[in-house]
């Protein structure tokens, strides 16, 4: 089959269809995941379910999708994205459907866990499929159109699942949602290629460059990668999940009107995660220093929104709230494009899901302690402010590992644990 390049006018068709396709993987992912937020709501008020118990059932995910990631990227460089993603979107419409069987605690869990399970596929499949398919000047842009769904996803899902609860019934809401994956399953299966996307020289293919497991933790950019983005999930997990709540709760508004303007900080801050992938991709390839490139706009981004957020702490009016927890987010998705190509600019393809699951455990364990630690203080102080504060600082750790414990942004992981002289700079000692 001839392998369709891209020009200097764009992707090819090919290109874009498979960049879509993982936007729309991470769409159905977060559906999957924000579902809860607006039937939680609902088990709060009418089931008698505990703030606390609905955080620790969503944390219970992010623990799950944590303790997969790890098995998860070795397990997708050995044997690809192309026989295990698939099979992972299986298992999570499986975990959603299996969500409307009971509310008891511990099969509840049980379910969220396997959702888990599921979708420690997605996150560090994608990075491997754009290397393979992006030629590199645009692969932040192909990582932003994706990361996209994080953001497009709740767009979709907090008034989707709360139209579908209030016309069907809670429990519609998963048979709904949980369907979207399978048919996402087929259309990948009909039009998925290895390596279709760009022509690649046969020495990039042939060689074997990966890099051990244990050694990648000999860098101190594995360790940057993991304590940041535990810094940026756990905002963006902040907000998936509590959001709803803040405004049913805190604001009380009603379970249809929150569904809607749940979603206003995520339809902006799909404008900005574009917009911070093409102006990182602009910047750099304009001869601008990778290094200050990345920092700068990571950086930028979490420390607006730490500010953001707790600007949003002390609003007194529900417009005021939303303005700030939109302001944050928009900030959040300029960060989004950047952070996530670090995986890319710092490791060969061979061992690029690696260190994409790496990156992604400490973001998820970052996310998997988010919905917990806001139900918990807001159980026990009935608001939600010292939670967005909490949220804000978490936010700083992650600008401050990102800015000052991350080194040179260039590739670091060498093949067999070797550490030579140019990348002693970013090894741990």
């Amino acid at each position: 089959m001839d392998k369709p390049t891209s020009t200097k006018s764009g992707w090819s068709l090919y290109q874009w269809g498979i960049v879509l396709m993982l936007l729309a993987a991470l769409v159905i992912s977060a559906i999957d995941r924000v579902n809860i937020a607006i039937a939680g709501s609902y088990w709060v008020k009418h089931h008698m379910m505990k703030p606390a118990n609905l955080g620790l059932v969503q944390s219970i995910f992010g623990w799950s999708l944590t303790a997969f990631l790890l098995l998860a990227g070795p397990v997708i460089d050995k044997l690809h994205p192309r026989r295990i993603l698939p099979l992972g979107m299986v298992i999570w419409t499986i975990a959603t459907w299996l969500t409307t069987i009971t509310l008891k605690l511990p099969l509840l869990s049980l379910f969220r866990g396997l959702l888990g399970l599921g979708e420690s596929a997605l996150l560090p499949s994608a990075p491997k499929i754009i290397v393979e398919n992006i030629q590199p000047k645009d692969r932040t842009k192909a990582i932003s159109v994706y990361f996209t769904g994080n953001k497009l996803g709740p767009t979709i899902g907090l008034p989707l699942s709360a139209a579908l609860l209030v016309a069907m019934g809670w429990r519609q809401v998963f048979y709904v949602t949980g369907a979207l994956s399978l048919v996402w399953v087929l259309v990948w299966l009909a039009i998925y290629r290895k390596n279709k996307g760009i022509e690649r020289p046969a020495e990039t293919v042939s060689v074997n460059r990966s890099v051990g497991w244990r050694t990648l933790f000999a860098y101190r950019n594995t360790w940057a990668l993991i304590i940041g983005q535990f810094g940026y999930l756990y905002v963006l997990y902040v907000f998936l999940t509590w959001v709803p709540g803040i405004l049913v709760l805190q604001e009380h508004l009603s379970i249809g009107k929150s569904g809607s303007l749940s979603a206003l900080p995520f339809v902006v801050a799909i404008v900005t995660t574009i917009i911070g992938g093409w102006w990182a991709d602009a910047w750099v390839n304009r001869g601008g220093d990778k290094t200050v490139v990345r920092k700068t706009i990571i950086g930028g981004g979490l420390i607006l929104s730490t500010i953001f957020v707790i600007i949003a702490a002390y609003s007194k009016t529900p417009t005021f709230a939303v303005l700030f927890l939109v302001l944050t987010m928009a900030s959040m998705g300029l960060v989004t494009g950047s952070v996530n190509s670090l995986p890319m600019d710092l490791a060969p393809e061979e061992t690029v899901s690696s260190v994409s699951s790496l990156q992604n455990f400490g973001g998820n364990l970052g996310a998997s302690f988010a919905p917990l630690v806001t139900g918990l203080l807001y159980g026990s102080l009935h608001n939600f402010r010292i939670a967005l504060i909490v949220t804000g600082l978490v936010a700083l750790v992650g600008a401050f590992a990102y800015l000052f414990l991350l080194g040179r942004v260039r590739p670091s992981y060498t093949a067999n644990g070797s550490l030579p002289e140019a990348t002693k700079n970013v090894a741990m000692h």
